[in-house]
């Protein structure tokens, strides 16, 4: 079977076995962003996003070696004070997503008001309905663009 036949069912049964919890893909994440030094987009849950950044270098250090030498009390500090190269930090849970951006992509002409459009049954944007549909507590955290940064 070529990559190209795999149907969706499989696709998911394969990221569930690599990656059985969110925390687990957060962790993969972390250490390759560590690992590389690469920027990203860093979303969280009830606070506006980190963009264009990238883990600290002492942060990025600390995470690889305590990965190395298998320190899971190291690791479960770490993990509470992510910190990110625009002087932000946040535990691991208050990330949503973590997402590569080129430094050079240029976003000056991205139209983000279709994600305003009302779609859900009760008048959700769609910005929103992405929002709750993905939080992994089920919990309604959605942010705003008037929330800001503690």
């Amino acid at each position: 079977m070529s990559h190209a036949e795999i149907d969706l069912a499989e696709a998911k049964q394969r990221l569930n076995e690599q990656f059985p919890t969110r925390e687990r893909f957060m962790l993969w994440q972390l250490a390759h962003y560590a690992s590389t030094g690469q920027t990203f987009d860093a979303t969280f849950y009830g606070r506006e996003p980190s963009l264009e950044v990238t883990l600290t270098q002492g942060f990025a250090h600390a995470f690889m070696d305590a990965l190395a030498g298998e320190r899971a009390s190291d690791l479960s500090r770490l993990i509470r004070k992510v910190c990110f190269s625009d002087g932000t930090s946040v535990g691991v849970a208050g990330i949503w997503t973590l997402n590569y951006m080129p430094r050079d992509l240029d976003i000056s002409n991205v139209d983000l008001a279709p994600g305003e459009q009302r779609i859900g049954d009760q008048g959700e944007t769609m910005r929103e309905s992405i929002c709750v549909g993905t939080r992994p507590d089920g919990l309604d955290d959605r942010p705003t663009a008037r929330s800001t940064i503690t």
